[in-house]
Order: structure tokens, then sequence, then C-alpha cells
């Protein structure tokens, strides 16, 4: 059997996940690409569900707003069309938090992924042109999603409201 891994997200208010999910929806429809919910993953693998439910629980967050920096395209699946995020003080606080608790590496690199397909430049670069999203997002939920398996199985086990 294979370990389940986990991964934190930070989830936008359901206002701003509305507006976030209506494009994912789309552009899963359009190019058959899996439906997830709107994220910014602020650390995975995690391994430790317990350890990472003693940090959430610890966490003294109220919500907080994320800029987008920009809309970008990458030829890596988990970055095929995202916004990409201001690296604000909130995120690295939140960030570090878990890098210290876990022996992994995670390259934090904060965005809000909108497509995961593999999809060519040409066509990556088209739905840029054709996105019209807001600039700045309310967080207001931290949670524990397990990550193990097809984008279609992906679970969340485990959730924080940031008040």
């Amino acid at each position: 059997m294979t370990k389940e891994i986990f991964s934190i997200w930070l989830i936008p208010s359901d206002i701003d996940g509305g507006s976030i999910s209506k494009s994912i929806q789309s552009l899963s429809k359009k190019y058959l690409a899996p439906i997830f919910n709107p994220h910014c993953t602020i650390f995975s693998p995690i391994l430790d569900l317990n350890k990472a439910q003693t940090i959430i629980n610890q966490l003294d967050q109220k919500e907080f707003q994320v800029n987008v920096k920009s809309i970008d395209e990458s030829d890596d699946i988990w970055k095929t069309v995202f916004l990409k995020l201001v690296n604000n003080s909130t995120l690295k606080k939140i960030n570090v938090l878990f890098n210290q608790a876990f022996p992994q590496i995670y390259q934090f690199d904060p965005h809000i992924s909108l497509i995961y397909k593999k999809l060519d430049a040409k066509k990556r670069k088209s739905i840029i042109t054709k996105l019209d999203m807001k600039k700045v997002f309310v967080i207001d939920k931290i949670s524990i999603v397990q990550t193990s398996g097809s984008v279609g199985s992906w679970e969340t086990v485990y959730s924080k409201t940031l008040k």
C-alpha cells in the first residue's frame, strides 16, 4: 500500500474561490483537464498528518489578502496556467512554520493554478489573453488535503477557518 501524502493548502473565501473555480471549471471542460478546488499550496509533501494538524491548530492567523502579481504559464503540469501571487509576509510566515517542522524540501512559489494539463506554449499564452481575473483575493481557510493519487481523488481531511 502506498503511503498517504498530504499537502497544506490556503483556501480563498467562498466568494473569491467561486470566481476562481468558474475559471478552473471552464478551462477543465474546454481542455478535458481534471477539476480541482482553488488553492495556494503552502507546503508539500507532508507524511505526518497529526503533526500538520497540531501546527494548524496552534496557528494564530486571521483571514488575509493576497495580491496577484501576474497571470503566468509554464510547462510544469502543476503550473500550466496560474495566478502568480506576491509572496507577502503572511504567506512567508505560514510557509516557514511548515518548513521548520518537516524535513522535506518544498520550493515555495505562491500561486493559484487554473488548469492541470500538458499544453503547448501557444495554447497556454492564448488562455492567458482570454482570462479576466481579480487582482486581490481573501484567504480565509487553511486545509490539509490528501494528495496521493490522481487529482480527482484528492480529499480535504482537515480544515481550519482563519478568523
